[in-house]
């Protein structure tokens, strides 16, 4: 969104850390009241992922949404879940949290790109589609299949993360982006070849931290393909 033109777009929410996964999963029972968090957000997005209250949100916001830009990035943790059947997401902020290692010690880790973790996500996503199109959401909800970059601007290969190196987590993603397609959603697809890691990003080196020529591409996309004019590029 930093690079869109500052009148020409209204965020009107953000959910990130989650898996699809978790929605509608209440697990708020598992989590302790007192957490080691460093920020506010933090806390936010790790409550949200327990309570599973996606839905609610995107009810609440749907008569004021234009485009919802969905990201699958944090999939690729996968998702643990309890004895009791509730699921949260395997995001780097639990994994973090102190409070929540005995817990997820006892959970079931599901892991992304496995037989089991894709059985799960497609049930959750036909449950979300026909949320979706109950809301007016459906048309004006846009997938980011922006492929992992294999390579930084310097020509170095990406660093792996968590564990997983680039040309692995393309290939497992493939899948779940081809569900999507499947099912009619509309998507921004950029080709691997175009897609670099930065290593001057302001998050640091990672596989998904792009150049700034790629999130200008998605813009592009979004305003000149998908049909969303709001989408102005930033001139500075």
């Amino acid at each position: 969104m930093e690079f869109a033109a500052p009148d020409s777009i209204d965020l009107r929410g953000y959910v990130a850390r989650q898996s699809l996964i978790s929605v509608d999963s209440d697990a708020l029972a598992h989590l302790p009241e007192q957490l080691s968090v460093s920020s506010k957000f933090q806390e936010r997005m790790i409550r949200a992922d327990f309570a599973g209250g996606l839905l609610d949100r995107l009810e609440a916001l749907a008569p004021e949404i234009d485009v919802l830009l969905w990201d699958l990035a944090d999939e690729r943790h996968g998702v643990y879940r309890f004895d009791d059947g509730t699921v949260v997401t395997r995001s780097i902020d639990n994994i973090r949290m102190p409070e929540l290692e005995p817990r997820f010690e006892r959970a079931e880790l599901i892991e992304f790109g496995t037989a089991g973790h894709f059985a799960l996500w497609t049930d959750r996503v036909i449950a979300f589609e026909e949320r979706l199109r109950s809301l007016g959401l459906f048309d004006r909800t846009v997938v980011l299949e922006v492929p992992w970059a294999v390579l930084t601007t310097e020509g170095k290969p990406s660093p792996w993360s968590m564990g997983v190196r680039a040309k692995d987590a393309n290939a497992r993603y493939a899948p779940y982006y081809a569900l999507l397609r499947e099912r009619g959603f509309r998507v921004i697809a950029l080709p691997e070849e175009v897609v670099l890691a930065d290593p001057n990003h302001r998050w640091g080196l990672a596989p998904f931290h792009y150049t700034p020529a790629v999130y200008r591409e998605v813009l592009r996309q979004l305003r000149e393909e998908q049909g969303f004019d709001g989408f102005a590029e930033a001139t500075a």
